[in-house]
């Protein structure tokens, strides 16, 4: 791993886009550690690496609460071809529960104890925001529990890079869809009552047993955080009090005014609710979003989630991380740039992610066979290309290239994932000009030809990438789905 000569590695914990996870052991004090390594793909950006050293920082200032994962030391490794400017790491307490996702997934957890956690993740949040510090990734797999099963937050200062003109200005948008507040997917700043939002989600999900929006792609999800109306608590999990559902319908309010006022009275309402002992407010009423000059129903903005919507926000709930880019703008550099070719998805979003599912009908005819959209193809061929199955995922990328329009989010995606696996095959030459194609989109063109580099280290090209395709000026640090693991981290782009 390289790092300092006090830690021995003992193995990986989880991956996901920002960083890996590993467990250490440090010989001077002689106790296990866990140490979050920047994944390759941000260590190449010299602004990103001392944010995340300063962030790591600010967030060691809350490592005194008892309900917020301890930060131990901040160190670098040595700079190296795929990482100039060094890997930051993170040295912080082990936690031997595991995540509170992984947790839940063994078995549902006691009414009694889920009411403990969102006190303890109550106390934690409320803690930061009146320091001035905003989570902006709250999610179960953030939420991880000691040997006694309490609840301390993790990634405080990793959820604070994306902030700011360092990442947020150019479209990267952390945190996973799932739990994504409304103003978020819609690519304003996170504030605290987005944090409180997200804990809403957590809450639902822990009492519930599923979240209250589900989709596969990130877009159905940002247009359900956005436009749609959670499903009642009590509706879908019988066992649960009707008082719930307006404590829970508050804390995902559309507008941020409209939610808990802190995290830790949302705690106590939902104490109360299952409780019994206490008179819930009143739902909150329908909200509309607002944007600058005029109001408009939450429905009429319902597509801008899309361009929100960036490749580092997670469909699901944990798992590997995909390695694609991010193909999307939010932010200031939305306005400071005509939108990249690839944004004509938002005009034209995947059909599964708009289109109403028609009614079965019956039919003495046979059914026809329909071909699989490009967006399926796609998908299918980087599942293919994340498991390790590059000769597999080849043909089905072509496929998804063909099917696509040039102008599309999947063909940008496509035209990515068919280089990557033609060169981790062991065919860089072909992988070359397909890279060359997706470097003369001008989105994300950092990782492009970061990925398109190793190509031509690995056919004995020129490292140089000048005169093989156009190199438009854009500063994205692109990244992909992240399908979070625990911890918030993902394997890097390239090897």
């Amino acid at each position: 791993m390289g790092l300092a000569a006090r830690y021995d590695p003992l193995g990986p914990i989880a991956r996901g886009g920002m960083a890996s996870v590993w467990a250490a052991r440090d010989r001077k004090l002689d106790r296990k550690v866990a140490v979050k390594l920047m994944a390759e793909a941000y260590a190449r950006d010299e602004t990103a690496v001392r944010r995340f050293k300063r962030e790591a920082r600010a967030a060691a200032r809350l490592s005194g609460h008892s309900n917020v994962v301890t930060i131990y030391d901040v160190g670098q490794r040595p700079p190296s071809d795929q990482a100039p400017h060094g890997r930051p790491y993170i040295v912080m307490e082990f936690l031997a529960g595991g995540t509170v996702a992984d947790a839940v997934r063994q078995r549902p957890a006691a009414r009694d104890e889920v009411v403990q956690w969102l006190h303890d993740a109550a106390t934690a949040l409320d803690y930061a925001h009146r320091r001035g510090v905003v989570h902006r990734d709250i999610k179960l797999s953030n939420f991880l529990l000691d040997e006694h099963r309490s609840l301390h937050v993790a990634d405080f200062g990793i959820a604070s890079l994306g902030t700011e003109e360092t990442l947020t200005a150019t479209g990267q948008l952390l945190g996973t869809a799932a739990y994504l507040a409304p103003e978020r997917a819609l690519g304003q700043p996170a504030t605290e009552a987005s944090d409180l939002y997200s804990l809403a989600i957590a809450a639902y999900e822990l009492l519930v047993g599923e979240r209250p929006y589900t989709g596969d792609h990130a877009a159905v999800l940002a247009r359900q955080h956005i436009e749609a109306t959670a499903p009642p608590a009590s509706a879908r999990n019988r066992g649960l009090p009707r008082e719930l559902d307006a404590v829970l319908d508050r804390g995902m309010a559309k507008a941020p005014e409209q939610r808990w006022p802190t995290a830790q009275a949302f705690a106590d309402a939902v104490d109360a609710a299952l409780a019994g002992g206490r008179k819930t407010p009143p739902r909150a009423a329908p909200a509309t979003i607002t944007s600058p000059g005029r109001r408009r129903p939450a429905a009429a903005v319902a597509a801008l989630a899309a361009a929100a919507l960036v490749a580092g926000i997670a469909a699901g709930a944990s798992g590997t991380g995909a390695s694609r880019p991010s193909t999307a703008l939010a932010g200031r550099q939305a306005t400071a740039h005509p939108p990249p070719p690839v944004s004509s998805a938002v005009r034209h979003p995947p059909r599964h992610a708009s289109a109403p599912t028609p009614p079965a009908t019956t039919s003495s005819r046979t059914p026809s066979t329909t071909a699989p959209s490009a967006d399926a193809l796609e998908t299918r061929g980087h599942a293919l290309m994340t498991d390790g199955n590059y000769a597999g995922a080849i043909p089905v990328l072509r496929q998804a290239i063909a099917a696509a329009s040039p102008g599309t989010l999947t063909y940008a995606y496509a035209l990515y994932d068919l280089g990557r696996s033609l060169r981790l095959s062991g065919d860089p030459q072909a992988a070359i000009p397909i890279l060359s194609q997706r470097l003369a989109i001008p989105n994300q063109t950092g990782t492009v030809r970061a990925e398109l580099r190793l190509a031509m280290r690995a056919a004995g090209q020129s490292r140089s990438t000048g005169g093989t395709a156009p190199a438009p000026h854009d500063n994205h640090a692109g990244h992909h789905h992240d399908h979070g693991a625990s911890g918030g981290a993902a394997p890097a782009q390239g090897d």
